[in-house]
């Protein structure tokens, strides 16, 4: 039971460039994307920092 997120338009296509510019792929990843993001305000450039600290930190598998 996945929560969904809240996104206007415009945080909608910055979640997916950021994800276009990553190489994400998928449900999973597409709400990582929207939770950092509301976390970092969407500011892109802190978005991208802690994608990176976390896609290194999750299991190789996923």
């Amino acid at each position: 039971m996945s929560k969904k997120i809240e996104l206007n338009e415009e945080q909608e296509l910055l979640v997916k460039e950021v994800m276009e510019e990553l190489g994400l792929k998928g449900g999973k990843d597409k709400r990582l994307v929207s939770i950092i993001g509301k976390r970092t305000n969407f500011d892109k450039r802190k978005m991208i920092v802690a994608l990176k600290r976390a896609i290194i930190g999750r299991p190789a598998n996923e």
